[in-house]
């Protein structure tokens, strides 16, 4: 099995997940994007069923993966990140974990082409007050506020590099 580096990039809604998840997937080499959003869970199902189905989809793809690098967008607190420890430790895989964490102001903005709703106003406001923009565990925290997303995804191709060996 090749030697895998998982790349977990953490944080509110509209912080850059999955637009500076997809730059990275192309920087690095030997990479595949996971969207953490992609979990096929029914819609209307409570958030905490559609997190468990979504973090249990992330834990199988680690077990499955095939690549050197695995860039996953998703959302997580310590119990999730545990798991994916878990998950990572099973196959000898490292995990970084990135927490994406521009200004809530810029966050509860329409950014690019995305056009936020209510519901995603507010419950970007409920992930700030519930820390999701500040996890301990961790490696890099990055302000996705201050640069392009390609730019963002250079400045964690340079952090994976170089705590790689």
């Amino acid at each position: 099995m090749t030697a895998l580096t998982v790349i977990h990039l953490n944080g509110p809604i509209n912080s850059g997940k999955t637009t500076i998840g997809l730059a990275l997937a192309h920087v690095l080499p030997d990479a595949r994007f996971i969207d953490g959003d992609d979990h096929d869970a029914p819609e209307d199902a409570p958030f905490d069923v559609q997190w468990a189905i979504a973090l249990e989809r992330l834990v199988t793809q680690i077990a499955n993966a095939r690549e050197r690098h695995l860039v996953i967008a998703y959302p997580i607190g310590e119990t999730e990140f545990e798991r994916l420890r878990a998950a990572c430790d099973a196959r000898d895989a490292r995990l970084c974990v990135v927490t994406l964490a521009p200004p809530e102001a810029i966050a509860s903005s329409n950014r690019g082409s995305r056009a936020l709703t209510d519901w995603e106003r507010n419950r970007i406001a409920e992930m700030y007050r519930e820390g999701y923009a500040s996890r301990p565990f961790s490696q890099m925290v990055l302000d996705t506020s201050d640069a392009t997303p390609d730019a963002c995804a250079a400045r964690i191709a340079q952090h994976v590099a170089a705590t790689e060996s």
